[in-house]
């Protein structure tokens, strides 16, 4: 179901990864919907296996509106389908989710899913004593298309998570890290393990992505093989 990180593994930009990602859904008809199942259901399989290894089985997983998010909606409802205590927080208002992970959000509601919109730093400083708690930190908040320096709330939404005494599961990729160049955003997760998805990001390789990646997990999610064929990509 997923590869663990060999020398040989595919690295894409994120120009590359987006082009794979539309081909598939514009070209093969897999809808992006499936491509999102596809992930979350990887990332629990990682994030369980890492349980196991823990003495507390709770999962803290932070939010972001994206696509990234959706992710982490998925791989929490799968967490809770194996009966695992899974508290989702939100780091933007609900409204602000749009198109399959909207989808997935609802779904995790109508599940009676722990979801909290974060009204504060000063909340989830609160909340410290239960983070420190946790089994696993799921980190969804930034995927492969951020472009801009993180600042403000989340920055320290991402200190806070960094503090913890507790392994961050980076989805796709961790929330601060530049995809293609392997530089920081102003602030970034410092991931025990990433799962990424369909190929390695080469910003893995360069400047701060090794120590900010962990272990590097590249998951398969449906991509048609032929796609990372340069003669038919």
């Amino acid at each position: 179901m997923y590869a663990e990180f060999e020398d040989n593994v595919i690295r894409l930009d994120v120009k590359q990864m987006k082009t794979l990602d539309k081909k598939a859904q514009d070209d093969y008809g897999i809808p992006g919907l499936i491509l999102m199942e596809n992930a979350g259901l990887r990332a629990f399989e990682i994030a369980y296996k890492m349980l196991k290894k823990r003495k507390s089985k709770s999962v803290f997983i932070f939010c972001g509106p994206g696509n990234n998010g959706g992710d982490g909606f998925v791989t929490a409802r799968h967490l809770l389908n194996h009966n695992v205590k899974v508290w989702v927080f939100l780091l933007s208002a609900g409204e602000d989710i749009k198109g399959d992970a909207l989808i997935n959000y609802r779904i995790l509601k109508k599940l009676g899913a722990r979801i909290i919109t974060l009204p504060s730093v000063a909340y989830l400083r609160n909340a410290t004593k239960a983070l420190n708690k946790a089994g696993l930190i799921i980190d969804a908040i930034f995927g492969i298309g951020l472009n801009k320096v993180i600042e403000g709330f989340i920055e320290e939404v991402i200190v806070e998570i960094n503090r913890a005494d507790v392994p961050v599961l980076s989805l796709d990729v961790p929330s601060g890290l530049c995809a293609n160049t392997g530089k920081v955003f102003g602030c970034c997760i410092a991931a025990h393990t990433t799962v990424t998805f369909g190929a390695a990001k080469k910003g893995f390789y360069k400047a701060d992505g090794p120590e900010k990646t962990g272990k590097l997990i590249v998951a398969d999610i449906s991509l048609p093989r032929d796609l990372f064929n340069p003669k038919k990509a």
